[in-house]
């Protein structure tokens, strides 16, 4: 699918958001993560709502969304965490 220039700085954009995100909760101890998760997502539901987004989309979206925010964090980990890898 070919994206609008204006379609893929949004992507682009929404994207880093996330990396930052991740990069963020990293940095946390990890007994903190979860309570930070949760304000992610909290903010996330806040920010989808003003759209008018609800129901069984608004959750389907938060799901995917923090099921990937969790899998990035555990990709930066495994790559030796915020400071970057090892190699």
């Amino acid at each position: 699918m070919k994206h609008t220039d204006e379609q893929q700085k949004a992507m682009d954009a929404s994207i880093g958001s996330v990396q930052r995100i991740a990069l963020r909760i990293v940095s946390l101890p990890a007994s903190g993560r979860n309570e930070q998760f949760a304000v992610v997502r909290r903010h996330f539901a806040e920010g989808i709502e003003k759209f008018g987004m609800k129901g069984e989309t608004a959750e389907k979206w938060l799901n995917l969304q923090m099921e990937g925010l969790r899998a990035l964090v555990k990709e930066i980990e495994a790559g030796g965490g915020a400071a970057g890898g090892t190699a």
